[in-house]
Protein backbone atom coordinates (compact mmCIF):
# COMPACT_ATOMS: atom_id res chain seq x y z
CA UNK A 1 0.00 0.00 0.00
CA UNK A 2 2.83 2.13 0.59
CA UNK A 3 4.20 1.72 -2.73
CA UNK A 4 1.39 2.34 -3.98
CA UNK A 5 0.88 5.71 -2.73
CA UNK A 6 4.18 6.53 -3.13
CA UNK A 7 4.03 5.66 -7.10
CA UNK A 8 0.81 7.66 -7.43
CA UNK A 9 2.33 11.08 -4.81
CA UNK A 10 5.61 10.73 -7.19
CA UNK A 11 3.23 10.82 -10.69
CA UNK A 12 1.35 13.96 -9.56
CA UNK A 13 4.64 15.66 -8.54
CA UNK A 14 6.08 14.99 -11.78
CA UNK A 15 3.09 15.98 -13.19
CA UNK A 16 3.18 19.31 -11.08
CA UNK A 17 6.14 19.84 -12.34
CA UNK A 18 6.13 19.23 -15.86
CA UNK A 19 2.88 22.42 -15.80
CA UNK A 20 4.95 24.80 -13.57
CA UNK A 21 7.84 23.93 -16.57
CA UNK A 22 7.05 23.46 -19.74
CA UNK A 23 5.04 25.19 -21.83
CA UNK A 24 2.91 22.31 -23.91
CA UNK A 25 0.75 21.30 -20.87
CA UNK A 26 0.67 24.48 -20.00
CA UNK A 27 -1.02 25.43 -23.38
CA UNK A 28 -2.59 22.34 -23.01
CA UNK A 29 -4.42 23.04 -20.25
CA UNK A 30 -5.47 26.60 -20.81
CA UNK A 31 -7.20 25.74 -24.51
CA UNK A 32 -8.81 22.59 -22.89
CA UNK A 33 -10.58 25.15 -20.17
CA UNK A 34 -12.07 27.38 -23.12
CA UNK A 35 -12.65 24.60 -25.96
CA UNK A 36 -15.34 24.35 -27.83
CA UNK A 37 -16.08 20.65 -26.65
CA UNK A 38 -16.33 21.98 -22.73
CA UNK A 39 -17.92 25.16 -23.73
CA UNK A 40 -17.84 26.16 -20.10
CA UNK A 41 -17.32 30.19 -20.85
CA UNK A 42 -19.61 30.03 -22.85
CA UNK A 43 -22.27 28.56 -20.50
CA UNK A 44 -21.18 30.38 -17.77
CA UNK A 45 -22.16 33.78 -19.92
CA UNK A 46 -25.83 32.49 -20.68
CA UNK A 47 -26.73 31.42 -17.00
CA UNK A 48 -25.33 34.81 -15.84
CA UNK A 49 -27.61 36.48 -18.45
CA UNK A 50 -30.53 34.22 -17.63
CA UNK A 51 -30.14 34.98 -13.52
CA UNK A 52 -30.78 38.83 -14.75
CA UNK A 53 -33.24 38.43 -16.85
CA UNK A 54 -37.46 38.01 -15.73
CA UNK A 55 -38.05 35.30 -17.60
CA UNK A 56 -36.37 31.73 -18.14
CA UNK A 57 -34.73 31.85 -21.58
CA UNK A 58 -34.31 28.10 -21.24
CA UNK A 59 -38.22 27.88 -21.83
CA UNK A 60 -39.42 26.68 -25.72
CA UNK A 61 -42.37 29.50 -25.31
CA UNK A 62 -39.48 32.15 -24.53
CA UNK A 63 -37.30 31.58 -27.50
CA UNK A 64 -38.36 34.87 -28.93
CA UNK A 65 -37.93 36.93 -26.32
CA UNK A 66 -34.34 34.79 -25.15
CA UNK A 67 -32.91 35.58 -28.49
CA UNK A 68 -33.92 39.47 -28.41
CA UNK A 69 -31.95 39.49 -25.45
CA UNK A 70 -29.17 37.37 -26.62
CA UNK A 71 -28.81 39.61 -29.58
CA UNK A 72 -28.75 42.51 -28.21
CA UNK A 73 -26.06 41.07 -25.60
CA UNK A 74 -23.81 39.76 -28.41
CA UNK A 75 -24.29 43.58 -30.57
CA UNK A 76 -23.40 45.39 -27.10
CA UNK A 77 -20.43 43.23 -26.24
CA UNK A 78 -18.47 42.22 -29.18
CA UNK A 79 -17.85 44.92 -31.62
CA UNK A 80 -15.87 44.78 -35.27
CA UNK A 81 -14.20 47.55 -33.71
CA UNK A 82 -10.20 46.84 -34.01
CA UNK A 83 -9.97 45.15 -37.60
CA UNK A 84 -6.26 44.61 -37.21
CA UNK A 85 -6.86 42.42 -33.79
CA UNK A 86 -9.38 40.56 -35.28
CA UNK A 87 -8.79 36.71 -33.84
CA UNK A 88 -9.77 33.55 -35.70
CA UNK A 89 -10.29 31.23 -32.68
CA UNK A 90 -12.41 28.95 -30.80
CA UNK A 91 -15.72 31.15 -29.18
CA UNK A 92 -14.64 31.35 -25.59
CA UNK A 93 -11.45 33.37 -26.74
CA UNK A 94 -13.57 35.90 -29.15
CA UNK A 95 -15.68 36.36 -26.34
CA UNK A 96 -12.49 37.51 -24.25
CA UNK A 97 -10.87 39.30 -26.79
CA UNK A 98 -14.02 41.37 -27.54
CA UNK A 99 -13.08 42.69 -30.73
CA UNK A 100 -13.99 40.61 -33.86
CA UNK A 101 -15.90 40.46 -37.50
CA UNK A 102 -19.05 39.98 -38.20
CA UNK A 103 -19.00 36.01 -38.70
CA UNK A 104 -17.17 36.08 -35.06
CA UNK A 105 -19.90 37.67 -33.76
CA UNK A 106 -22.12 35.10 -35.09
CA UNK A 107 -20.41 32.12 -34.14
CA UNK A 108 -20.56 33.95 -30.39
CA UNK A 109 -24.41 34.42 -30.74
CA UNK A 110 -24.64 30.78 -32.43
CA UNK A 111 -23.38 29.42 -29.23
CA UNK A 112 -24.87 31.14 -26.70
CA UNK A 113 -28.18 30.64 -28.64
CA UNK A 114 -27.57 26.88 -27.46
CA UNK A 115 -28.63 27.09 -24.33
CA UNK A 116 -31.92 27.87 -25.49
CA UNK A 117 -32.29 24.76 -27.51
CA UNK A 118 -32.65 26.43 -30.64
CA UNK A 119 -31.59 26.09 -34.13
CA UNK A 120 -29.50 28.72 -35.62
CA UNK A 121 -27.50 28.70 -38.79
CA UNK A 122 -24.53 30.74 -39.84
CA UNK A 123 -25.12 32.02 -42.97
CA UNK A 124 -23.23 34.26 -45.94
CA UNK A 125 -25.19 36.57 -47.61
CA UNK A 126 -24.50 38.00 -51.40
CA UNK A 127 -24.53 40.81 -53.42
CA UNK A 128 -25.31 41.53 -57.14
CA UNK A 129 -21.40 40.24 -58.04
CA UNK A 130 -21.65 36.98 -55.89
CA UNK A 131 -19.41 38.19 -53.41
CA UNK A 132 -20.39 38.15 -49.46
CA UNK A 133 -19.84 41.59 -47.94
CA UNK A 134 -22.08 40.32 -44.38
CA UNK A 135 -22.20 36.92 -42.33
CA UNK A 136 -25.72 36.68 -40.60
CA UNK A 137 -27.76 34.82 -38.39
CA UNK A 138 -30.72 32.44 -39.60
CA UNK A 139 -33.41 30.86 -36.74
CA UNK A 140 -35.34 27.91 -36.69
CA UNK A 141 -37.58 27.96 -34.08
CA UNK A 142 -39.30 24.66 -34.77
CA UNK A 143 -36.15 22.55 -35.60
CA UNK A 144 -38.19 22.19 -39.01
CA UNK A 145 -35.72 22.90 -42.02
CA UNK A 146 -34.53 19.79 -43.69
CA UNK A 147 -31.65 21.16 -46.36
CA UNK A 148 -30.20 24.28 -45.39
CA UNK A 149 -28.30 24.01 -48.60
CA UNK A 150 -32.07 24.94 -50.12
CA UNK A 151 -32.73 29.21 -50.40
CA UNK A 152 -36.75 28.51 -50.22
CA UNK A 153 -36.41 26.72 -47.27
CA UNK A 154 -33.53 29.39 -45.86
CA UNK A 155 -36.12 32.22 -46.41
CA UNK A 156 -38.44 30.31 -44.03
CA UNK A 157 -36.00 31.08 -41.04
CA UNK A 158 -36.08 34.06 -39.19
CA UNK A 159 -33.41 36.86 -39.31
CA UNK A 160 -31.45 37.93 -36.02
CA UNK A 161 -28.38 39.69 -36.53
CA UNK A 162 -25.93 40.64 -33.73
CA UNK A 163 -23.44 42.65 -36.01
CA UNK A 164 -26.35 45.36 -36.47
CA UNK A 165 -28.49 44.76 -33.86
CA UNK A 166 -31.59 43.72 -36.05
CA UNK A 167 -34.60 41.43 -35.35
CA UNK A 168 -37.26 39.86 -37.21
CA UNK A 169 -39.89 42.26 -36.16
CA UNK A 170 -42.72 43.63 -37.66
CA UNK A 171 -44.44 47.50 -37.77
CA UNK A 172 -46.92 45.49 -35.32
CA UNK A 173 -43.96 44.13 -33.48
CA UNK A 174 -44.90 40.68 -34.55
CA UNK A 175 -41.87 37.87 -35.20
CA UNK A 176 -41.86 37.41 -38.68
CA UNK A 177 -39.72 34.96 -41.17
CA UNK A 178 -37.51 36.26 -43.65
CA UNK A 179 -40.50 35.64 -46.65
CA UNK A 180 -41.83 38.32 -44.88
CA UNK A 181 -39.50 40.85 -44.78
CA UNK A 182 -38.63 40.25 -48.25
CA UNK A 183 -42.75 40.67 -49.21
CA UNK A 184 -42.89 44.13 -47.30
CA UNK A 185 -39.31 45.84 -47.87
CA UNK A 186 -40.84 48.91 -47.09
CA UNK A 187 -41.44 47.84 -43.33
CA UNK A 188 -37.30 47.00 -43.52
CA UNK A 189 -36.14 49.78 -45.73
CA UNK A 190 -33.49 51.15 -43.23
CA UNK A 191 -31.88 47.49 -42.53
CA UNK A 192 -28.34 48.64 -44.15
CA UNK A 193 -25.15 48.03 -44.32
CA UNK A 194 -21.88 50.23 -44.69
CA UNK A 195 -21.07 50.26 -48.27
CA UNK A 196 -23.54 47.82 -49.75
CA UNK A 197 -27.05 46.98 -50.52
CA UNK A 198 -29.87 47.55 -47.89
CA UNK A 199 -30.37 44.00 -46.11
CA UNK A 200 -33.38 42.55 -47.61
CA UNK A 201 -31.96 43.48 -51.29
CA UNK A 202 -29.03 40.79 -49.54
CA UNK A 203 -31.46 38.49 -48.84
CA UNK A 204 -33.00 37.75 -52.43
CA UNK A 205 -29.69 36.80 -53.36
CA UNK A 206 -28.22 33.78 -52.93
CA UNK A 207 -27.43 32.57 -49.34
CA UNK A 208 -25.19 30.50 -48.33
CA UNK A 209 -25.26 28.27 -44.69
CA UNK A 210 -22.03 27.67 -43.23
CA UNK A 211 -22.20 26.25 -39.98
CA UNK A 212 -25.09 25.77 -37.76
CA UNK A 213 -24.98 25.13 -33.66
CA UNK A 214 -26.06 22.38 -31.97
CA UNK A 215 -29.16 21.19 -30.01
CA UNK A 216 -29.69 19.36 -26.79
CA UNK A 217 -30.27 16.03 -27.98
CA UNK A 218 -26.83 16.87 -30.07
CA UNK A 219 -24.59 17.08 -27.39
CA UNK A 220 -21.76 14.73 -26.39
CA UNK A 221 -21.73 13.54 -23.09
CA UNK A 222 -18.47 15.27 -22.74
CA UNK A 223 -20.75 18.66 -23.44
CA UNK A 224 -24.05 17.39 -21.61
CA UNK A 225 -21.09 16.85 -18.17
CA UNK A 226 -19.49 20.27 -18.91
CA UNK A 227 -23.28 21.93 -19.00
CA UNK A 228 -23.81 20.14 -15.52
CA UNK A 229 -20.52 21.56 -14.38
CA UNK A 230 -21.54 24.71 -14.70
CA UNK A 231 -25.19 24.18 -13.55
CA UNK A 232 -23.95 23.16 -10.23
CA UNK A 233 -20.69 24.35 -9.58
CA UNK A 234 -20.70 28.33 -7.52
CA UNK A 235 -20.30 31.27 -9.65
CA UNK A 236 -16.94 32.39 -8.10
CA UNK A 237 -15.51 28.70 -8.81
CA UNK A 238 -15.96 28.32 -12.26
CA UNK A 239 -14.13 32.03 -12.29
CA UNK A 240 -11.54 30.99 -10.71
CA UNK A 241 -10.64 27.92 -13.02
CA UNK A 242 -11.50 30.87 -16.40
CA UNK A 243 -8.66 33.01 -14.50
CA UNK A 244 -6.35 30.19 -14.25
CA UNK A 245 -6.49 28.82 -17.88
CA UNK A 246 -5.63 32.86 -18.86
CA UNK A 247 -3.12 32.71 -16.37
CA UNK A 248 -1.62 29.27 -17.28
CA UNK A 249 -1.23 30.23 -20.72
CA UNK A 250 2.51 30.96 -22.07
CA UNK A 251 1.25 32.38 -25.17
CA UNK A 252 -0.09 35.77 -23.75
CA UNK A 253 1.94 38.70 -21.86
CA UNK A 254 0.73 40.37 -18.78
CA UNK A 255 -0.90 43.26 -20.60
CA UNK A 256 -2.53 41.05 -22.48
CA UNK A 257 -3.48 38.58 -19.47
CA UNK A 258 -5.10 41.46 -17.68
CA UNK A 259 -6.95 42.98 -20.96
CA UNK A 260 -8.34 39.12 -20.21
CA UNK A 261 -9.07 39.07 -16.87
CA UNK A 262 -11.42 42.36 -17.17
CA UNK A 263 -13.07 41.38 -20.42
CA UNK A 264 -14.33 37.89 -18.26
CA UNK A 265 -15.73 40.57 -15.58
CA UNK A 266 -17.18 41.81 -18.49
CA UNK A 267 -19.35 39.60 -20.47
CA UNK A 268 -20.15 37.68 -16.81
CA UNK A 269 -21.97 40.80 -16.30
CA UNK A 270 -19.17 42.27 -12.83
CA UNK A 271 -19.17 45.61 -14.27
CA UNK A 272 -17.21 46.84 -11.13
CA UNK A 273 -14.86 44.58 -11.29
CA UNK A 274 -14.52 44.52 -14.95
CA UNK A 275 -14.20 48.53 -14.47
CA UNK A 276 -11.52 47.87 -11.95
CA UNK A 277 -9.24 45.45 -14.37
CA UNK A 278 -9.59 47.66 -17.57
CA UNK A 279 -7.85 50.77 -15.00
CA UNK A 280 -4.63 48.66 -14.24
CA UNK A 281 -3.59 48.23 -17.91
CA UNK A 282 -1.80 51.65 -17.94
CA UNK A 283 0.98 51.26 -20.87
CA UNK A 284 -0.31 53.35 -23.64
CA UNK A 285 2.24 51.34 -26.24
CA UNK A 286 0.18 48.23 -25.34
CA UNK A 287 -2.44 47.25 -27.98
CA UNK A 288 -4.14 46.07 -24.90
CA UNK A 289 -4.29 50.10 -23.76
CA UNK A 290 -6.63 51.04 -26.39
CA UNK A 291 -8.91 47.83 -26.26
CA UNK A 292 -9.20 48.50 -22.60
CA UNK A 293 -10.16 52.32 -22.90
CA UNK A 294 -12.54 51.27 -25.77
CA UNK A 295 -14.53 49.17 -23.26
CA UNK A 296 -14.28 50.80 -20.22
CA UNK A 297 -15.88 54.01 -22.00
CA UNK A 298 -18.73 52.00 -23.24
CA UNK A 299 -19.18 50.50 -20.00
CA UNK A 300 -19.15 53.61 -18.04
CA UNK A 301 -21.60 54.72 -20.76
CA UNK A 302 -24.42 51.86 -20.06
CA UNK A 303 -23.70 51.11 -23.95
CA UNK A 304 -22.18 47.74 -23.09
CA UNK A 305 -24.28 46.51 -20.18
CA UNK A 306 -26.99 43.78 -20.26
CA UNK A 307 -30.24 45.12 -21.66
CA UNK A 308 -33.62 43.10 -20.05
CA UNK A 309 -36.27 42.21 -23.33
CA UNK A 310 -38.54 45.27 -21.41
CA UNK A 311 -36.22 47.74 -22.43
CA UNK A 312 -34.99 46.44 -26.18
CA UNK A 313 -38.61 46.93 -27.11
CA UNK A 314 -39.15 49.61 -26.04
CA UNK A 315 -36.83 51.46 -27.48
CA UNK A 316 -38.12 50.04 -31.02
CA UNK A 317 -41.51 51.29 -29.99
CA UNK A 318 -40.14 55.04 -29.48
CA UNK A 319 -37.63 54.80 -32.41
CA UNK A 320 -38.60 55.20 -36.24
CA UNK A 321 -39.29 51.85 -36.89
CA UNK A 322 -37.65 50.11 -37.97
CA UNK A 323 -33.65 51.08 -36.92
CA UNK A 324 -31.01 50.21 -35.89
CA UNK A 325 -30.88 49.74 -32.10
Amino acid sequence: MKKIRYFICTVFVIFLLSILTFDFPKKFISRLIFSHDLSLLTHSVFYNINNEIDFDMTIKENQKKSLVVLNNYVYDFFRPVFPKDNIDDGVSWKMLQGSIFCDGIVDIFLRLVENTNTRVVMVFLYDDNNSSPHTTSFVDFDDSINDFADNSQLRKMYYYDPTTNYYPINKKFEFVDINYMLENESEFSSYTLVDTDNITKLLQNKQTAFINNRIYDEYSIISKLSLMIVKVLPKNSLKSLYKFGIFINPELDNDHKKYLYARLEHILLNYDDAKVNYSKITNKDSIYFKHAQYWSKRLNTSQSVLKKYEDIVFSLTNSTFPKNL
